[in-house]
C-alpha cells in the first residue's frame, strides 16, 4: 500500500500549494480590502505552510516520467521552481516584518502584493502546464500497468 501511495506522491502533493497559495492570496486581497491594511502576523503561517507544500511537490516530481516525451515538461519544471521561489519571498519579507514588529505600508504594501500575485499566477500557470502533460500527453498514466505514453530512451533516461 505504501508503496502505491509513494509512486503517486507527486500528483498528491501538486493540490496543496495551488489550494494554499490561491487561498493566501485571497486572504491577503480580502484583508486589504475590508481592513485597508495586510497584517504580516495574520496568515504568515498559511504563507509558510504554502511554501513547504510546494517545495515538497517540486521535490516530489518523476522528472523521469516526463523527460524526452513532452514539449511542455520544462515549462512546468521552470514555473514550479520560479513559484517555490517567490513563495519563499513572500514568506521572507512577512517574516521581517514579523520580527521587525512593523506593518506593511505603502512601498512594501504594494511589493509584497506583486510578489502574492505573482505566486498565484506562477502556481496556476504550473498547474496548467502540469495537467497539459497528464491530460492532453498522457505523461506517467498507465493504463492496465502499462504507460500510456512512456519516457523515451537514451540521453533522457540516463541514470534512471
Amino acid at each position: 500500500m505504501f508503496q502505491e501511495v509513494f509512486s503517486h506522491i507527486h500528483p498528491i502533493m501538486v493540490h496543496f500549494p495551488i489550494v494554499l497559495i490561491l487561498f493566501a492570496t485571497i486572504y491577503d486581497v480580502f484583508s486589504l480590502i475590508t481592513k485597508r491594511k495586510i497584517s504580516p502576523r495574520k496568515g504568515f503561517w498559511l504563507w509558510l505552510i504554502a511554501f513547504l507544500s510546494a517545495w515538497i511537490a517540486v521535490g516530489t516530481g518523476p522528472e523521469h516520467d516526463a523527460r524526452g516525451n513532452t514539449n511542455v515538461f520544462e515549462y512546468h519544471q521552470d514555473l514550479a521552481d520560479l513559484t517555490t521561489l517567490i513563495a519563499f519571498l513572500v514568506v521572507a519579507f512577512r517574516a521581517f516584518f514579523v520580527l521587525k514588529k512593523k506593518e506593511l505600508i505603502r512601498v512594501s504594501l504594494a511589493a509584497y502584493l506583486v510578489l502574492s500575485l505573482l505566486s498565484t499566477v506562477g502556481i496556476l500557470s504550473t498547474g496548467y502546464f502540469g495537467g497539459k502533460m497528464v491530460y492532453s500527453q498522457g505523461v506517467g498514466v498507465k493504463m492496465n500497468g502499462t504507460y500510456v505514453n512512456p519516457p523515451k530512451s537514451g540521453k533522457w533516461n540516463q541514470g534512471n
